[in-house]
């Protein structure tokens, strides 16, 4: 970052971070509330924070609050436990100033995988610009809410950019981190694989039993092999909570073809939205088939060439930003913060628009194929907030999953634009 401010601006950037966490402070960051709680429930009462019934935490001022079921790592809440003991509105800051931090260090990091493109200071700001603006409501779902995707993001792609400098410990150590807070980035293991590196899977394995079984230290054995079989109890995919999704906020796939192709109701808004009435079991067999049809355009995204290693940055990311833009879709449990797993995708969109206009003088005559797809995008998540439109509009837009469709509009633009077309703009291989 010191290559990119000067001392004076890295202190009013600071002070931005500040001020934009301590106003977020206010919303309390609910569910990073429920990642501090978990480390008190198992450190200080040794219960188990993946029941209900025990995830009541008494706070170090004696107030006693109940709070709802930790979904994460038994390592993720002992880790946050000293944390715990400082007073709630200045962990809470600590939280969201972290985070708030970690996105500007995530469009760093992005900055080093188009080294050509943007090594002029403005056009790596008037990108990042546009990517922050295009990316703004996913941004601040994550604040409000205390989530860890933002987190996920920078360790999946601060794993990548590692592994390619040949620091496949270290890469493994980031992946393990995001595997163990949250674990859909397991499935990137696979990505290195298939990319022929074996190095940085097997270091995140080897991070990954570390790290898990780490807590035995503090809480003991036997405990933390009952936290294990706990969370695992959570994180299964084949839980019943996973096959028909009918929370009101979910959008992922299996809740948007249950939502359009049964008559799943949905647990808050009444009403019908169905365009047809097939059974659960087919909506299942089709949510599945669509799930494999995301996985296999994968291929086109790395050119199907397996086991062969990249030279060419631009590519690595085109293709890694497109796995990255599938996790929310393709898993379950999905909800709005979940998007922001889309920021790779729209900061190399931003990279095309920023030199499109530099090249033709106006946004506006980007090629319509991409250009629509992209407004659909941003006006379907972005403009859609109860903050704009009211809450009567805002439920329905929830009731139709109507984020879902700017999503896939998003990959419309995203597929169009290949890193062919950004070595135009550069002489970079």
């Amino acid at each position: 970052m010191k290559d990119l401010f000067n001392q004076r601006q890295r202190i009013y950037l600071y002070i931005i971070l500040t001020l934009l966490s301590i106003g977020f402070t206010t919303q309390q960051a609910a569910d990073y509330r429920i990642y501090i709680a978990a480390g008190r429930v198992m450190i200080d009462q040794r219960a188990n924070p993946y029941a209900d019934a025990d995830m009541v935490e008494t706070e170090p001022d004696g107030i006693v609050t109940p709070h709802a079921q930790y979904r994460y790592a038994p390592i993720f809440g002992i880790a946050l436990y000293p944390i715990s003991l400082l007073p709630k509105q200045f962990y809470i800051f600590l939280w969201l100033f972290f985070n708030a931090f970690l996105v500007v260090k995530t469009l760093v990091l992005y900055k080093d995988f188009f080294p050509k493109l943007l090594d002029d200071t403005k056009a790596f700001f008037v990108v990042s610009g546009i990517a922050l603006f295009l990316c703004i409501r996913l941004i601040g779902q994550n604040f409000e809410l205390g989530q860890t995707t933002i987190i996920l993001v920078f360790l999946s792609f601060y794993s990548l950019y590692l592994s390619k400098k040949n620091k496949d410990i270290l890469a493994g150590l980031m992946l393990g981190l995001a595997i163990v807070t949250k674990i859909m980035p397991l499935v990137l293991i696979a990505y290195f694989v298939f990319r022929g590196n074996l190095k940085t899977p097997m270091y995140t394995v080897l991070w990954v039993v570390i790290l898990v079984l780490l807590p035995a230290l503090f809480v003991g054995w036997e405990y933390n092999n009952f936290l294990i079989k706990e969370w695992y109890g959570i994180i299964n995919p084949m839980n019943s909570e996973y096959t028909l999704e009918t929370k009101t906020g979910i959008y992922n796939l299996s809740a948007f073809i249950y939502a359009y192709l049964t008559e799943m109701p949905d647990d808050r808004i009444s009403g019908s939205r169905n365009i047809m009435s097939i059974s659960y079991e087919l909506a299942g067999t089709i949510t599945n088939v669509v799930r494999v049809l995301l996985v296999l355009l994968t291929l086109h995204f790395t050119k199907w060439t397996p086991f062969k290693r990249l030279t060419d940055w631009k590519q690595l990311f085109w293709e890694f930003g497109y796995i990255s833009f599938a996790f929310p879709l393709i898993f379950p449990a999905q909800n709005k913060y979940s998007f922001y797993y889309i920021f790779p995708v729209l900061f190399y969109l931003s990279i095309y628009l920023y030199y499109t206009k530099e090249e033709k003088g106006s946004f506006w005559k980007t090629k319509k194929s991409i250009l629509i797809p992209i407004i659909i995008y941003f006006v379907l998540t972005n403009l859609t907030s109860s903050n704009i439109i009211g809450k009567t509009l805002y439920d329905q837009t929830q009731f139709y999953k109507v984020m879902t469709f700017g999503i896939v509009a998003l990959l419309i633009a995203y597929i169009q634009v290949k890193p062919s077309m950004l070595d135009s703009k550069s002489t970079e291989d």
